[in-house]
């Protein structure tokens, strides 16, 4: 069962969008530059992270994920 909650790498971007737009209008032209890299950085480092699992799960195809075993309820016996 996949988790629901986004990526660590995609919050992390979204967070520094919305800061750098925030930010925008009080930064030196640096500061701007700096921000852009880092956004830049990141979704490189997504990119990267999506192809190497896509790669690792083509590789090992048999070692997929089991499904967790079913408990049984309290009261159907």
């Amino acid at each position: 069962m996949m988790h629901s909650s986004p990526m660590p790498l995609t919050i992390a971007l979204d967070m520094t969008k919305r800061l750098h737009h925030e930010l925008a209008k009080h930064m030196t032209p640096e500061q701007r530059r700096d921000f852009t890299r880092v956004e830049r950085l990141i979704a490189e480092a997504q990119q990267q992270h999506k192809a190497q699992t896509a790669r690792s799960k083509q590789e090992n195809p048999s070692k997929a994920p089991a499904a967790a075993p079913r408990r049984k309820s309290l009261w159907g016996r």
